[in-house]
């Protein structure tokens, strides 16, 4: 006999199993399932002449939420349209998140794991204080990243802070429209390093393939200077920095200060948004390359043997 005073060699110890919860809601899957007036079980309509798809996608489907009809008649490879419209304006959704400044990922998640309404998820804005910043316009003050999603944006929320800070008039800066108003919703500026040019363009001038740098910013939630940084590219000059748009009490205000917008501040008065420029240039700062995993790489592998 053995002392069950603990595992022998080559036995795993039993380890209590955790619940897990995740998005998958498997007992929508089980039962009579209700479709186009009929109840059947998953199996019968999988035979059914209208499923397009086998019993194990359509179960799964199921589990994720989708109606008992687009289930079972959507073909596999049909994904639905994600196209929205808010204040009379439709765009995919990469579109707008290219217009509001939100990451894709993150507007996505909003919709699809945090449950919010399209509304909602843009409205609760971009992250970071760039897009906070209070600009006033039209009589009206709110932040950059709600005069992106206005009906009377005529350019992405990039833009619109790149005119602010070239030193536009606010009312121009937001109505106005890109001379090229195509790439609304398909591609805007990126800027890093103090310059701000289209992805193609930041292609060209920094030898990677633009498919590349794209993938590198959405699947691993990076900004333009972070992707090159991790690449392996950083500019061979020095630049000053361009003028910047800050928040400060008003007490702060400075001769050459331009404000572009009013706030209350709570327990600090009267905040304002102000157009600064920066004095004295001083030589662009290189941080040390960031260390992605291997797969941030994985569009270079398509190359011909």
């Amino acid at each position: 006999m053995r002392p069950d005073s603990g595992p022998v060699h080559g036995e795993r110890a039993a380890r209590p199993r955790e619940e897990r919860f995740d998005r998958y809601d498997w007992e929508r899957a089980r039962g009579p399932i209700t479709a186009f007036g009929e109840d059947k079980t998953l199996a019968a309509w999988a035979t059914d002449p209208r499923c397009a798809v086998k019993r194990e996608a359509l179960r799964t489907r199921l589990a994720l939420g989708w109606s008992p009809e687009d289930a079972i008649t959507r073909k596999r490879h049909d994904k639905p349209t994600l196209d929205y419209t808010y204040q009379g304006r439709t765009l995919t959704l990469r579109g707008w998140a290219e217009q509001s400044g939100i990451k894709y990922h993150t507007l996505y998640g909003r919709i699809t794991t945090a449950g919010m309404t399209f509304e909602e998820a843009l409205l609760k804005g971009a992250e970071g204080a760039d897009f906070t910043l209070q600009v006033a316009a039209f009589g009206e003050t709110k932040p950059l990243a709600q005069w992106a999603v206005d009906p009377r944006a005529g350019c992405s929320v990039t833009t619109m802070r790149r005119r602010l800070v070239q030193g536009w008039d606010t009312e121009q800066a937001i109505a106005e429209e890109p001379h090229n108003r195509s790439t609304l919703g398909s591609g805007v500026p990126h800027r890093a390093y103090g310059l701000s040019m289209g992805l193609e363009d930041w292609a060209r001038h920094t030898q990677i393939p633009s498919g590349v740098l794209r993938y590198a910013m959405d699947h691993h939630d990076l900004p333009l200077d972070a992707a090159l940084q991790a690449l392996g590219w950083t500019p061979s000059t020095t630049a000053g920095p361009l003028p910047d748009l800050i928040e400060i009490p008003a007490a702060q205000l400075r001769a050459g200060d331009t404000v572009l917008g009013t706030a209350d501040g709570t327990g600090q008065g009267l905040v304002l948004t102000v157009r600064r420029p920066d004095p004295a240039p001083r030589p662009l700062q290189r941080p040390a390359p960031r260390v992605l995993p291997p797969a941030v790489a994985a569009p270079r592998s398509t190359a011909r043997r």
